[in-house]
């Protein structure tokens, strides 16, 4: 298996609740795991992880951001800066605000991959219209993936936790077509 420089990731995060609200959460659409099971899980991309330059793109919960970065470190990745912001219009139910923006976090092994093209014009914000197909829960648009393949054309691409294949992306993931095996 060909080691990968950029990852992509949208873990199916367990966590709050008490289960008293009558709000669904992630687990009535998909498998989710703790976050000591997504440290674990880190373990599996050893062996495919481009060691001297790999970035991981993570989609976060904002109420559990410090777990998060967490995770991002145990998997062996450095933090680095939030790459994107969604913002989706619809809010959701909070115990403080209605979020509508979820974040991506970058974190990074080693240097930056080599086939980068300096000032692509891509853009960290990005917010879905009025309108805009809501392709299931906690789905991200395919744009995000267009800009990471805008900044990075040639480097070896997998997404973690996929629910569909793209075309230049390998994908592992429980409900996809193609997925690759950890």
């Amino acid at each position: 298996m060909m080691p990968y420089q950029i990852l992509y990731a949208d873990p199916p995060w367990k966590y709050g609740g008490s289960g008293g609200t009558k709000w669904r959460n992630a687990s009535t659409y998909y498998k989710v795991m703790t976050f000591d099971e997504l440290k674990e899980f880190g373990k599996k991309l050893e062996p495919i992880v481009c060691w001297d330059s790999c970035l991981l793109f993570m989609w976060v919960v904002n109420p559990e951001l410090p777990r998060c970065i967490e995770v991002g470190n145990a998997w062996g990745f450095r933090y680095i800066t939030t790459a994107f912001f969604w913002y989706k219009m619809r809010a959701n139910v909070g115990n403080y605000t209605m979020p509508q923006v979820e974040q991506c976090l970058l974190f990074k092994i080693g240097k930056i991959p080599s086939d980068r093209v300096r000032n692509p014009g891509v853009k960290s914000y990005y917010e879905s219209l009025y309108g805009e197909p809501v392709n299931g829960h906690s789905r991200k648009p395919d744009e995000f993936r267009k800009r990471i393949q805008a900044m990075y054309p040639k480097s070896n691409k997998l997404e973690l936790f996929a629910r569909d294949n793209y075309y230049g992306w390998d994908a592992y993931g429980n409900q996809v077509r193609y997925s690759i095996y950890l």
